[in-house]
């Protein structure tokens, strides 16, 4: 057999024994549990089976798995004898094929684009053109009949249809050379979302009792999907419930689109670690405390005691679900289940969906103010009993009587009885905290100093209002620094001697004003630099 026969062979050969594998068999999705870091999904195949041994490779699977989550369900007594994992990286040259015929359409229409373009300009000048021609031609002074100007309007009007036809003709091509273009644009953009473009698939050998086409069921973990919670809140009145609505952010590059999926999104996350904690020795040492300035500290103490915000992007698709959701707490989660198919595309966007509304009516209203760092009082709403909501943690876009309040957070991953919502801060509430004394001496080694604030707040609203008013004096961390408050103070409703904070409960009539008093005095080593 000479080198030519030779080569041939071969090729038919294993032309043949490609024709003899069966075809790769697609997994639908069937189901998706979302969790706050990781997604389940549940994939579902039907097999034709002979009697005996089988080799089926099924692909459509997500080729970011966890492959030791990887579960195998089949009916008809089949045994599986063994199975693996791998990557299909033939799709991605697919997409990239993809890629570059719209890359190709887009440069085709970009070109179409500029000739439209520059016939529109070339169209404008001759209509120009012709209205000048014709204008010079009847306004000559001599040699102007009857007869040559209805020659020139007929002329005129002939060709000045004709351009504007093919003007508009032109115009419109190009309005929709635009909108082609935009189109390729975005569909090229969301090829390049699946940045990978591989696919997971699994081969099978099994061995089946009879000849028969079962279904095989899969389910695996994988990483890459995640959700979180926002929320709306809307508040007529003080006197009103609360109106809230939440909303799941749900995104996906799990390499696949979830196709017309039912979803399950739970607050659990699977992908942490199992082991239980232990405590090891808690070994004492010195610490050095850097004061990190007065700025940062207002900064934190306001983070804590006021709102704490983070920034929340909301460019997302919105999709309402009214009443397809059921909840359910199980013990490590509560899951929200959707009964509708929805389509969550595998490219990273993010899709937004409406997933519960509901009224709050357990909710009191008071102010609050700390005005030794900001000299506004803030509204607050308290919502109490808020375990029964099932709520998860999540930033809140606070509306009162239609006017957009700005963003706060729901913090409902605590172990407080309440959760606390601050709506803003209410300028007919007037606040205003001065130093009115300040004395300092020195006797010794020792040096004494001695501060009196005044705190005036004012209800210039025309209701009566509750306000929580904060303050603090200095607490020592030396036995060589000693404070003490004044006799002649305020008394609070509360103090916490630990932390040297006073609160005062208040409350103010329509255009009622009160007064609160605050004395301390701080004796220390007269060559130390405190922080007072």
């Amino acid at each position: 057999m000479n080198t030519r026969l030779f080569i041939a062979s071969i090729c038919i050969a294993a032309l043949c024994s490609l024709n003899s594998q069966a075809a790769p068999y697609t997994a639908k999705i069937e189901h998706v549990t979302v969790f706050t870091s990781g997604a389940e999904l549940a994939q579902k195949v039907s097999l034709p089976l002979q009697t005996g041994d089988n080799t089926v490779v099924i692909e459509g699977l997500s080729p970011y798995i966890n492959e030791k989550s990887l579960q195998i369900a089949l009916g008809g007594g089949v045994i599986v004898q063994q199975y693996a994992f791998s990557t299909d990286y033939l799709s991605a040259d697919k997409r990239r094929m993809n890629t570059a015929a719209l890359e190709d359409s887009l440069k085709m229409a970009q070109d179409a684009l500029a000739d439209a373009e520059r016939r529109i300009s070339t169209i404008s000048q001759m209509q120009a053109l012709l209205q000048t021609g014709v204008n010079s031609t009847l306004t000559a002074n001599t040699g102007v009949t009857t007869a040559l100007i209805d020659k020139n309007l007929q002329y005129y009007r002939t060709n000045a249809l004709n351009l504007a036809k093919r003007l508009d003709a032109t115009k419109a091509e190009k309005t929709a050379l635009d909108k082609r273009i935009k189109a390729l644009q975005q569909q090229i953009r969301e090829n390049g979302g699946l940045k990978a473009g591989k696919s997971g698939i699994v081969t099978l050998e099994l061995n089946s009792p009879k000849k028969q086409t079962i279904t095989a069921a899969l389910k695996y973990f994988t990483p890459r999907a995640s959700w979180y919670a926002t929320y709306d809140l809307n508040i007529l009145s003080l006197q009103a419930p609360i109106d809230l609505l939440m909303k799941a952010h749900v995104s996906q590059t799990t390499g696949i689109d979830w196709e017309k999926a039912p979803l399950t999104l739970s607050t659990g996350s699977p992908s942490r670690t199992n082991e239980a904690p232990t405590l090891s020795t808690w070994w004492l040492q010195e610490q050095v405390v850097r004061v990190r300035g007065a700025y940062a500290a207002k900064n934190m103490v306001m983070a804590a005691a006021v709102m704490d915000e983070a920034a929340v992007e909301e460019d997302a698709v919105v999709a309402s679900l009214g009443n397809y959701v059921t909840t359910t707490e199980e013990a490590l989660s509560v899951e929200y289940a959707i009964s509708l198919p929805y389509t969550i595309a595998g490219n990273g966007k993010e899709q937004m969906i409406a997933l519960m509304e509901k009224q709050i009516t357990d909710v009191t209203y008071s102010y609050y103010a700390a005005p030794r760092l900001d000299r506004s009082a803030y509204l607050v709403a308290y919502i109490n009993n808020w375990q029964a909501l099932s709520l998860p943690d999540g930033m809140a876009n606070i509306t009162y009587n239609g006017t957009y309040y700005g963003e706060s957070r729901l913090a409902t991953n605590n172990d407080e009885a309440r959760v606390r919502l601050t709506l803003g801060d209410d300028p007919q509430v007037k606040i205003k905290r001065e130093l009115t004394a300040q004395n300092s001496k020195t006797s010794g080694n020792t040096k004494q100093v001695s501060y009196t604030y005044t705190t005036t707040v004012r209800n210039d609203k025309k209701e009566a209002v509750k306000l929580t008013v904060t303050d603090q004096y200095p607490v020592s961390s030396a036995k060589e620094i000693q404070v003490s408050v004044g006799d002649k103070i305020t008394p609070p409703t509360t103090e916490n001697k630990q932390t040297g904070i006073l609160t005062y409960d208040l409350q103010l009539a329509p255009g009622e004003s009160k007064t609160i008093v605050l004395s301390y005095t701080v004796k220390y080593p007269k060559d130390w630099r405190i922080n007072l």
